[in-house]
């Protein structure tokens, strides 16, 4: 199985989908921005280490696991089987849950960095990344590298202030 990731380009912000298993390095098609995968994601014969435990573009270690599943298909089946139910006596909900159930077997697990929302596709399944966590998200998000430091960074002063 080949192994993948979506990223967006630090330079440029445009996202990128590459397969990870031919090169050693990102490279950005749009500004030509080329940057070697991060210390530590790098096996010793060379490949990416599997399940991923560092991120690539940014090396930062907090990632979390979902099912790699359309979001908006799952809500119109969801939308689908409640327009239908009146007619249906509810049975629509009843098969559109049986639906949901049986895909959720069937849809592989991705990874996810927190840092900068890197998808990792083809990996197993990493158990220390646990679901995401919308309070770490946000805690992560301000310790990641590359990210602003919140706490320093001077505000304007608010117009009452002054």
């Amino acid at each position: 199985m080949s192994h993948s990731i979506e990223w967006r380009c630090p330079s440029c912000q445009h996202p990128h989908s590459q397969e990870l298993d031919a090169t050693d390095h990102l490279s950005c098609p749009e500004c030509g921005h080329r940057q070697h995968y991060t210390e530590g994601t790098l096996g010793p014969a060379g490949a990416v280490v599997d399940p991923v435990g560092n991120c690539v573009v940014c090396g930062y270690e907090r990632m979390f696991s979902q099912k790699d599943f359309n979001r908006k298909l799952g809500l119109l089946i969801v939308v689908i089987g409640a327009v239908l139910s009146p007619w249906t006596y509810g049975l629509s909900l009843v098969v559109c849950m049986g639906l949901d159930y049986g895909l959720y077997f069937f849809v592989p697990e991705i990874t996810v960095c927190y840092g900068c929302d890197g998808i990792y596709r083809g990996f197993e399944n990493n158990p220390k990344h646990r679901a995401h966590d919308p309070l770490l998200a946000d805690r992560y998000r301000r310790e990641a590298p590359g990210q602003p430091d919140t706490d320093t960074d001077v505000r304007p002063p608010a117009a009452n202030e002054t």
